[in-house]
């Protein structure tokens, strides 16, 4: 099931249309525009966390963590047992991010740092 999920400043979300897919696009938004992003995708007993984005005169707001933060809770509320996701080896920003979060380094998947939380 598709979901467009809108988190608000309350951490709270909406989810808006549905198709086959297990996949949410959460997104952030302020003053009425969306200024932040991702896509979470369920796998079984896994959520993977795809393009997390932050528009470039939004960043250091803490939008990336309030998304990680619901990508988690989203996670856990579909009973996944753990979240997924790559970032590129010289991003440092979303590393330490990442790692400040409890996300494991798993070392390389194609190319890219893979970390794993347990939920």
């Amino acid at each position: 099931m598709r979901k467009f999920t809108q988190v608000f400043e309350s951490g709270q979300y909406v989810n808006v249309g549905v198709s086959p897919l297990n996949t949410e696009l959460v997104y952030l938004t302020e003053n009425n525009r969306q200024v932040a992003s991702l896509l979470l995708v369920y796998e079984s007993n896994k959520a993977s966390v795809f393009s997390l984005e932050v528009l470039k005169d939004h960043r250091k707001k803490g939008y990336g963590r309030k998304l990680m933060e619901n990508a988690i809770e989203r996670a856990k509320e579909m009973n996944c047992q753990f979240v997924e996701l790559n970032t590129d080896i010289d991003n440092q920003a979303a590393n330490k991010l990442y790692q400040s979060m409890g996300f494991e380094l798993q070392g390389l998947k194609d190319g890219f740092n893979n970390y794993i939380k347990r939920l």
